[in-house]
């Protein structure tokens, strides 16, 4: 479920990715893209700038959004429980914060982002305040409700980086044995699941 204000729209895809920042942190984020579903008007009682045409991409985006310390975890899974909270958008981007994007980037506020555990999967619920200016029926502080599976594309460690390498920074954060190690196109050292279908995995395939 991908909802803006009334408006239902749907999800291409939903994931989390991460990196290891300086401060020795394990840094997931997420990604979530939707599109329109509205149909494009054939008739004169409906405006254009008030509706969302079906290719109309959505994105939700979030660099920084859940740092683990090390040995906190063993497995991505174990992020289930974890529950993100922010009012206003920081001015420090090195805190967690997310933006959202239709025409242009615009901050996320008043976000609760939880992460839940159902059978093997991993859910996460949204609900926060968003700013699309399409409109006056879309304009700002709108609401938006996503919820949604995601799966974990990996862990960048950077271009040029060997698998040696990208075992000793995964290690202290999480079970190496669950990951293997894989290039992106661009040459981008990547630790993703065992279980990762490289054919779809978005950060494999260079389109992130």
């Amino acid at each position: 479920m991908f909802k803006i204000k009334d408006k239902l729209f749907d999800i291409q895809h939903a994931y989390l990715d991460a990196f290891i920042n300086s401060d020795h942190q394990l840094v997931f984020g997420l990604q979530i893209k939707a599109v329109g579903k509205d149909k494009v008007p054939d008739g004169q009682d409906e405006d254009p700038s008030d509706l969302f045409f079906p290719d109309d991409e959505l994105f939700f985006n979030s660099e920084i959004l859940l740092k683990i310390n090390p040995n906190e975890i063993e497995n991505w899974q174990d992020i289930a429980g974890r529950t993100i909270e922010w009012e206003n958008y920081p001015e420090d981007e090195q805190e967690p914060h997310a933006l959202f994007y239709v025409y242009e980037h615009y901050g996320v506020y008043n976000a609760k982002i939880e992460f839940k555990k159902s059978e093997e999967k991993i859910i996460v619920s949204i609900k926060a305040v968003c700013d699309i200016y399409s409109g006056e029926i879309f304009s700002d502080n709108l609401p938006l409700e996503v919820e949604t599976e995601v799966d974990f594309y990996g862990i960048l460690c950077g271009k040029g980086t060997t698998e040696e390498q990208c075992l000793k920074r995964v290690g202290p954060y999480l079970n190496v044995d669950t990951l293997q190690y894989a290039l992106s196109k661009y040459g981008v050292s990547v630790m993703v699941p065992h279980h990762t279908n490289l054919e779809t995995n978005l950060l494999i395939l260079g389109d992130y």
